[in-house]
């Protein structure tokens, strides 16, 4: 997609082993990934590439890792958007998503409105 300025990279990760540990990192294959991609490895690819801004993508299914994307977010000129993971099935789903998105870089968290939503924010049944 290309916007004012350069173009969006709809789709790329961060990761670091030291963290957490990445199921799909498993195996010899995965040698050559096996090391921290953080922000300033992607930076220094964008201008060489025509790129204004990114979407940054979960790697696993943790709350905690979608915290430290939105701050990366907050703190980057051009993480535009993230795309993280909550347990949907949790009865507090509704406040840790009224956090993630009142939290730094909320305002960056792709979300789905739907009908009933609260303050532009999804509305989530739970059982």
């Amino acid at each position: 997609m290309t916007v004012p300025g350069g173009r969006i990279d709809a789709h790329h990760h961060f990761w670091d082993p030291a963290q957490r540990e990445y199921p799909w990192m498993a195996g010899d294959a995965m040698d050559p990934v096996r090391r921290p991609f953080g922000p300033a490895d992607l930076a220094a690819e964008l201008g060489p590439a025509g790129v204004a801004g990114t979407v940054l993508v979960q790697t696993v299914s943790d709350t905690a890792e979608t915290r430290q994307f939105l701050d990366i977010a907050a703190d980057s000129d051009y993480v535009r958007g993230v795309v993280g993971w909550v347990d949907l099935t949790a009865r507090s789903v509704g406040d840790e998503l009224d956090a993630l998105l009142d939290g730094p870089g909320g305002d960056r968290l792709g979300r789905h409105p739907a009908p009933g939503a609260r303050r532009g924010r999804p509305a989530v049944a739970v059982p």
